[in-house]
C-alpha cells in the first residue's frame, strides 16, 4: 500500500514538473524541448503528456508543440478564490486604492517570483495596464523587495543567490549587492520602493502582509505613473504600511 502511494505521488510530482515547465516557456515547447529541460526519459514524458492532453490541461497542436489548456481557467479562477488573503484584504486594498488615488496590487510568493492575484484599478484614466496573474521578479518589483524584507535574512538571501538578475527596463539593477541593500533598506523602513525597475514610467511602493507566525504570506503595492507621482513619498507609504498592518491583524499578526 505505501509502495503505491509513493508511485502515486512520484506521478503526480513529475507531472507537475512538465506543466510548470510548459507554463514557464515563452513559446509552446516540443518534447525535445521538454525533455532537455527535464531529466525524465522519452517514454515517461510521452506518458505524461497523455494524460495531461486527456485532462483537458495541456493541448497538442498541429506544430506537435504543447501549450496550457483551457481548464486550468477554471481551476485557476477556483484557487484564486479560495486564497483567504485575497478575500480578506479586499475592502482594505479597496481603501488603500481610495486613499491614494492609485492602483493597488496585491500579491503571492510562487516559487522564485511573486504573482499577483488580486488589483485594484485606479479610477483615474491612465493607469497601469496590468492582470491578475501577471507575474513580477522579487528583485525588480516592489512587491518582491518588501516579501524578501519580510523573511529573515537567511530566507531571502537564499532566494536572492537563486535569482538570474535580467534587466527589464534601463533602471533595473542587476547588481545582486545592490538588490540586498534596497531590500535591507525596506526591511528597516517598512516599505519598499521601486522606480521605474519593473516597468518604463511607473513607480511603485510594496509593503509586507504577515500572518501569525510573523512571516509574509503576500505583498501589496500601489503602482503611480511618473507623471502623477507625489513628491511626497509618505502620501504613498504611510496609508500602505498601515493598511497591510490592518490585514496583517486580521491573520493573526500581533
Amino acid at each position: 500500500m505505501s509502495t503505491e502511494k509513493i508511485k502515486g505521488t512520484q506521478s503526480f510530482s513529475r507531472s507537475m514538473i512538465v506543466l510548470q515547465l510548459i507554463a514557464d516557456q515563452v513559446e509552446p515547447p516540443g518534447v525535445t524541448e521538454l525533455l532537455a529541460l527535464s531529466s525524465l526519459t522519452r517514454p515517461t514524458l510521452y506518458r505524461i503528456l497523455s494524460s495531461l492532453e486527456a485532462e483537458g490541461v495541456v493541448i497538442k497542436t498541429s506544430g506537435k508543440r504543447y501549450r496550457l489548456g483551457a481548464r486550468l481557467i477554471g481551476l485557476a479562477h477556483g484557487a484564486l478564490t479560495q486564497v483567504d488573503v485575497r478575500g480578506i484584504a479586499r475592502s482594505v486594498l479597496t481603501a488603500l486604492r481610495d486613499e491614494t488615488g492609485e492602483t493597488v496590487h496585491l500579491a503571492i510568493r510562487n516559487r522564485d517570483e511573486m504573482v499577483y492575484v488580486d488589483k485594484i484599478d485606479s479610477r483615474e484614466v491612465v493607469r497601469m495596464a496590468s492582470t491578475i496573474g501577471t507575474r513580477v521578479p522579487f528583485y525588480s518589483s516592489s512587491a518582491g523587495k518588501a516579501y524578501l524584507a519580510a523573511l529573515p535574512n537567511i530566507e531571502a538571501k537564499k532566494i536572492m543567490d537563486r535569482l538570474c538578475l535580467a534587466p527589464l527596463t534601463q533602471h533595473t539593477s542587476t547588481d545582486l549587492q545592490y538588490v540586498s541593500e534596497k531590500v535591507e533598506a525596506a526591511r528597516v523602513l517598512g516599505f519598499s520602493f521601486d522606480e521605474q525597475e519593473n516597468e518604463d514610467g511607473i513607480v511603485c511602493y510594496g509593503a509586507p502582509i504577515r500572518d501569525g507566525s510573523g512571516l509574509p504570506v503576500a505583498s501589496v503595492s500601489i503602482s503611480i505613473p511618473m507623471f502623477r507621482l507625489n513628491a511626497d513619498k509618505t502620501h504613498y507609504s504611510r496609508p500602505l504600511v498601515s493598511r497591510c498592518a490592518e490585514i496583517s491583524k486580521m491573520l493573526g499578526f500581533i
